[in-house]
């Protein structure tokens, strides 16, 4: 089953702007370039987009926890390459509890 079959949708990814740019800097495996809030990755000689939202905090009870919209824009992209783009993004940036 192929996630994330749109070519424009939306993620919220729980970590904050900074560390998110920070996990961006320090990896190696997507070629990227950014300007402001978008991010314009280089991956299999395509152009996969992704724009930076607002950060905002949610709650549970009295933890607060940091949320980062994406919005990721595969126009360009083929089905295949944003099949194989998501699964080495969602590797270097998710977080999992546990």
């Amino acid at each position: 089953m192929t996630l994330f079959k749109a070519k424009q949708f939306s993620l919220e990814m729980g970590l904050s702007r900074q560390d998110f740019l920070a996990l961006l800097e320090s990896q190696s495996k997507l070629l990227y370039s950014q300007e402001g809030n978008l991010i314009e990755f280089s991956f299999a000689n395509q152009s996969v987009d992704v724009l930076i939202g607002d950060e905002s905090m949610r709650r549970f009870g009295s933890v607060k926890l940091p949320v980062l919209p994406l919005s990721f824009d595969f126009s360009n992209v083929g089905d295949i390459e944003q099949e194989q783009f998501m699964a080495l993004f969602l590797l270097k940036f998710q977080r999992g509890g546990g």
